[in-house]
């Protein structure tokens, strides 16, 4: 299943667009410094790369029909849906990775900020993925799982910080802090880049959302950002393969 969900990817024209968004970006950061240059990178991917990876992703994996046919192969609900996942992230991983070096090396990062980008990047892959496939599989039909795909991207990449800065504000004087470190936790993204920030030793650079983090979670590195974003993209996307075989399809 995994050599058929990747082919059908990597068929579609819009997946070489993985290949040249982390250049395009890195045209806005070139010649700022190795630390702006990784962190605005990948805040650029937490823009783009979404809405991409839900309008590729997303109509493999919603189709009704599709897996009808495909689960009168010899292979059961959770496995094909599994490998499925699979398929499409390594699909789409192919031209995300060798686009995620040519940025690195023309901004001139170094080894380590090179490896970084690439790890940020993954990691971004993988929670988007897995949030397509638990959305997919939720619904079986590809508008209602890209509708609240894009729903959840609005809210997550983009009034994720204000909202939850304004929590905080709100709940200053009452006792709710589990509340605020749920919101948190809620946006492993975000996580990840007050963690990539903190390595770069700028904290004045993590801004509002950096203090809650460190307030409420204590120190982030880079490799618990990193692998706590990982963990829920691999999470979400055996939900969505649990949530497949026992639905009704």
């Amino acid at each position: 299943m995994s050599p058929l969900f990747f082919r059908e990817i990597t068929r579609n024209p819009w997946t070489f667009g993985l290949f040249l968004l982390p250049f395009l970006l890195a045209l806005g950061f070139l010649g700022r410094g190795e630390g702006v240059g990784l962190v605005g990178l990948y805040s650029g991917l937490l823009l783009l790369l979404p809405p991409l990876v839900l309008a590729l992703a997303v109509p493999l994996l919603a189709s009704r029909e599709e897996w009808a046919f495909l689960l009168g192969l010899p292979v059961g609900a959770f496995r094909g849906f599994g490998q499925g996942i699979l398929g499409i992230f390594l699909g789409l991983g192919l031209p995300l990775m060798p686009g995620l070096l040519l940025g690195a090396g023309f901004l001139g990062l170094s080894g380590k900020a090179a490896l970084w980008l690439l790890l940020s990047g993954l990691g971004l892959l993988a929670f988007w993925v897995g949030l397509a496939a638990l959305l997919s599989a939720l619904t079986l039909e590809e508008k209602r799982a890209l509708g609240l795909g894009f729903g959840l991207f609005g809210l997550l990449n983009i009034l994720y910080g204000p909202l939850v800065v304004a929590l905080a504000v709100r709940l200053k004087d009452y006792p709710l802090e589990g509340l605020l470190t749920l919101a948190l936790l809620l946006n492993p993204q975000e996580i990840h880049r007050v963690g990539l920030l903190a390595s770069l030793k700028a904290p004045v650079l993590t801004g509002p959302m950096g203090y809650l983090v460190a307030e409420r979670l204590g120190e982030v590195g880079p490799w618990l950002g990193f692998l706590y974003l990982a963990f829920s993209g691999l999470a979400l996307a055996l939900l969505g393969a649990l949530v497949f075989a026992r639905r009704d399809r």
